[in-house]
């Protein structure tokens, strides 16, 4: 049984399938059309994803636009190759040395063949190539389908005319009668010409069979029969012939002539035709396959070769000859053996008869050289297949001698550097562009208390490096490190703090210095001496401490610079809505009372962070009845959810406690966070609020799991863990429909966690959240007193504020230097049907007092010429006992600190603004009672 032979189309499409570097097809308008599996692995697009691909998103160039005149260069007959940086698919650069090659037609350029090569010098690894498809087997049977034809021969002489006629008319070839002369006049056409031409006989017969005939074998045909039917008597053409519907179809007709019996003179021609378009087609095809894999052998940037069973060279391209040496007719003579390198040899012979057995492969090999020098070859070899059967081996072969070359220079180098880093006494180490570690030398892991291995990818800045010498945050932009990073430029730094994992901290004299590579900036290079010293620690923990109470004092002044005017806002609002407006008006006013809240909010919020940022905030313990603090906040929102058709669900678990110990006024809080996001952020569906115990190991311990679920907007997954970080908004678009700080769910978390418990959430994008959270609590008995706890704020009852029937009205001096807030509480108070007083100053309630008798002062802290607490001081020294009155202070400072200070002053309580008019009324319930006269 005859060995199969290495078909040229099967070698050339195995290469294709089985190289080991990205093949892509452009067509002549730049699109890409097919591409190898190396393709896919190599720039990470999947074929249908890549061939959609516009060249300039997969291919770029720093400083000038190769792709294109590389592709132009290709179209125009020419190969041309470059290297140029490529995008993979997940984002990373990788470098790519590229050839474009012609594929040609019939000497016509039809497309362009792009040969990519990976040659990032981290690429280790390469993909196994895949078996080659069986395209030969098929292409082969198609085309030897096509290639069968039946002979024509001699018409017997005992055909009969009617035997001949019934023939003719039922043949499926078409067989026609012309006229021998340069015309070709049909004489008779059979009636096949109407399925295969569209024609009917009648239509054909005395017309010329050159009007069919495409204008561009005219010429052939003519020439054709001119030669051969003169000499030979028979001939057979291929040619396009017109149908009737205007289309062109591939004809081949053989044809001879027929002679007259007596005098032997030529009479007419006898052609018999047959459609032969699909052989055609699969012609061209095949010979387009067979130049595009040409194109590919040809050109390639590799060597690349293959050989018979026993290792001989069948075909070589010239990179091979190249490499080798040897010209193409030398090593068609050769073995492969006669050229690997002994020492090499044997494991050569392995690779070879594992492809023999179907195996691909991959290896390193070393050849020699014509001139009897060494290369080091990358060579990957593929099993030739034909019907099942391996009839020989491809090989792909890269020259890496000047890389290996490279990478033993570069190991060498890295060796020494590694003894310089080692033997010096200062902390170095590098990081990449994004921060990440790259190397750190043992003395610097002995300063930052880390192994090497760990700094080895660590993010830096937020572990190392993350505060300013003066205690305060150090945010990446403003970091040195990273701004050589950014700009390139070496920084020194003579004091700054780096931190330790374990949480400990020194001072660093650092200098910062640029990677730099091709004029690229790759990350930076950090050298540092631990400079701290017992005075540096204090100095840098009173410069922190001075910072955090710079900061307090400053909060402390906005909010009484933004509280003050508020005040006026919020109390004018309330007096307003209750003068008899229009509905409209009523309407303007209640926006004004809805946006100074929200305003009020915000600021509470941003004072509440600094309180548990600074660790200022005190948590109460005392026993209190939280069934009535959740329906309080129920009723709050109810008007809000009926108004968005949104049910309100409140589920209680059996044998809860009635009361707890635990700070009320953080609960409250939490809750109508909570509660109030799951209103704001849904607009169909239900908000469930729901409470569970679990008992603890005490009688009286248990832990409450409070839990808010709705069935609003969501949130994505990818942005859960920004959900409870400070100042945090999930995307713009939410924070300008439903607005809010960023800080309400951060202090919900740091409350909670102050509270011993945890929060956490579950969330579907366009399903809803749910959020959950747990607070130890302690039950009490029933019978525990809670007292001091403020009644709920309503619309204010100017009635009961206002004297008894048969009781005297209050006389009230109000010292506000502010003189809207002044004639805002001047007027409260009276409409309530007391005598007021207003004065400016804390020296004008002295001189007031002095001269009249009041019940009580409403004394504003802060004024000019003398504050509301000294004035107090005076006061109560000026007055008797039975005269004294009772002083409140009106202040917009907010900490329990102030507070404290101004009962420590003698004021008996203390109102905040911005005030509302439920707050004037509650004190006047407390304390007005007239003194004596």
């Amino acid at each position: 049984m005859p060995q199969p032979t290495i078909s040229l189309e099967g070698a050339y499409q195995s290469l294709f399938y089985n190289h080991p570097d990205a093949i892509v097809i452009i067509d002549t308008d730049g699109r890409y059309t097919d591409a190898n599996p190396a393709a896919e692995r190599i720039f990470g697009y999947p074929k249908q994803e890549l061939v959609r691909l516009q060249p300039e998103l997969l291919f770029s160039m720093e400083g000038g636009d190769l792709p294109a005149v590389l592709f132009a260069q290709a179209l125009s007959g020419r190969p041309s190759a470059g290297e140029m940086l490529a995008a993979h698919k997940d984002g990373k650069r990788i470098y790519i040395s590229v050839t474009y090659a012609p594929i040609t037609s019939q000497s016509d350029v039809v497309g362009v063949y792009c040969l990519a090569k990976d040659v990032s010098p981290l690429v280790e690894a390469r993909r196994h190539f895949e078996q080659a498809e069986e395209h030969l087997r098929k292409s082969e049977a198609n085309l030897a389908q096509v290639q069968r034809a039946a002979g024509i021969g001699a018409w017997s002489s005992d055909v009969t005319e009617k035997q001949h006629r019934l023939i003719s008319e039922h043949s499926l070839d078409f067989i026609s009668v012309h006229s021998a002369d340069q015309t070709a006049t049909y004489l008779y056409a059979s009636p096949s010409c109407a399925s295969l031409l569209g024609y009917q006989p009648e239509e054909l017969v005395g017309t010329s069979a050159y009007d069919y005939f495409h204008p561009d074998d005219v010429d052939l045909v003519n020439e054709y029969l001119t030669a051969n039917l003169a000499s030979a008597g028979v001939y057979t053409v291929a040619y396009r012939i017109r149908q009737k519907n205007g289309g062109y179809i591939w004809f081949e007709s053989t044809g001879r002539y027929t002679y007259d019996a007596d005098t032997g003179a030529i009479k007419e021609i006898v052609a018999i035709s047959r459609d032969i378009n699909d052989r055609k087609t699969a012609e061209q095809k095949l010979q387009e396959s067979e130049q595009r894999y040409k194109s590919l052998f040809e050109y390639n940037p590799a060597a690349v070769y293959s050989f018979d069973l026993d290792g001989n060279y069948v075909t070589a391209n010239s990179n091979l000859e190249a490499v080798s040496g040897y010209s193409k007719s030398e090593l068609l003579t050769m073995s492969f053996e006669q050229i690997i390198r002994p020492e090499y040899l044997e494991d050569t012979r392995h690779h070879f008869d594992l492809a023999k057995q179907g195996i691909p492969q991959h290896y390193e090999t070393c050849v020699i050289h014509k001139s009897g020098g060494f290369l080091d070859l990358h060579v990957t070899n593929v099993p030739i297949i034909v019907d099942d059967q391996v009839v020989g081996v491809y090989g792909i072969a890269y020259d890496i001698t000047e890389e290996k070359s490279y990478l033993d220079q570069i190991e060498k180098l890295s060796y020494q550097h590694s003894l310089i880093l080692n033997s010096v006494s200062e902390g170095i180490y590098g990081l990449d562009k994004e921060g990440r570690g790259m190397f750190i030398n043992p003395a610097g892991a002995d300063m930052f208390g880390v192994p090497m291995a760990q700094f080895i990818g660590a993010e830096s800045h937020h572990t190392f490096h993350h505060t300013k010498p003066d205690g305060s945050a150090c945010a990446v932009e403003d970091c040195p490190i990273f701004q050589t990073i950014k700009d390139g430029k070496s920084r020194v730094v003579q004091e700054d703090i780096f931190w330790r994992p374990d949480g400990s901290s020194f001072l660093a004299e650092y200098r910062v210095s640029p990677i730099i590579d091709n004029q690229t900036i790759k990350g930076a290079v950090v050298v540092f001496n631990d400079i701290t010293t017992e005075r540096d620690i204090l100095q840098a923990k009173e410069s922190a401490e001075r910072a955090a109470h710079a900061k307090s004092e400053f909060l402390a002044m906005m909010s009484h610079e933004i509280r003050t005017p508020m005040n006026g806002i919020m109390g004018m609002t309330d007096l307003l809505a209750d003068s008899g407006l229009t509905q409209e008006q009523q309407e303007y006013a209640d926006i004004i009372r809805t946006s100074s809240d929200a305003l009020l909010r915000i600021l509470n919020d941003i004072l509440d962070y600094s309180k548990i940022d600074a660790g200022k905030l005190v948590l109460e313990t005392e026993p209190f009845d939280w069934r009535p603090l959740l329906g309080d906040i129920h009723q709050l929102f109810a008007p809000k959810a009926a108004e968005k058709h949104i049910e309100l669900i409140t589920e209680l678990e059996p044998g809860l406690p009635e009361r707890i110990v635990g700070d009320a006024v953080r609960l409250r809080q939490i809750l109508l966070n909570l509660i109030g996001n799951a209103i704001k952020f849904t607009d169909t569906g239900t908000v469930t609020v729901s409470v569970k115990a679990h008992p603890q190991e005490e009688p009286d311990d248990l832990i409450l799991l409070f839990t808010v679920q709705d069935t609003g907007i969501g949130i994505p997954g990818e942005k859960l863990d920004q959900l409870f970080r400070s100042f945090s908004q999930l995307h713009p678009g939410i924070n300008r429909k439903y607005g809010g700080t960023g800080l309400g769910l951060a202090i919900c978390k740091k409350l909670v966690q102050l509270m011993g418990g945890d929060i956490w959430v579950e969330s579907k994008e366009g399903v809803g959240s749910t959020f959950h959270f747990t607070l130890p609590a302690s039950s009490c008995s029933k019978q525990v007193d809670i007292a001091g706890e403020p009644e709920p704020a309503g619309e204010p009852d100017w009635a009961s504020a206002a004297p008894s029937s048969g009781s005297e009205q209050l006389r009230i001096l109000v010292a506000e230097d502010h003189p809207v807030n002044s004639q805002l509480l001047v007027r409260i108070l009276k409409k309530f049907g007391h005598a007021v007083t207003a004065v400016s100053n804390g020296s004008e309630a002295i001189d007031a007092v002095a001269r009249g008798s009041f019940d009580i002062v409403f004394m504003d802290v802060d004024m000019p010429v003398m504050d509301g607490m000294r004035a107090t001081r005076h006061i109560l020294e000026l007055l008797p006992d039975d005269n004294k009155p009772v002083i409140i202070a009106v202040t917009a400072h907010v900490r329990a600190e102030d507070r404290k200070m101004c009962l420590d002053s003698g004021m008996q309580d203390v109102i905040r603004k911005p005030y509302r008019t439920q707050e004037i009324q509650q004190v006047l319930r407390l304390w007005g009672k007239p003194v004596a006269k």
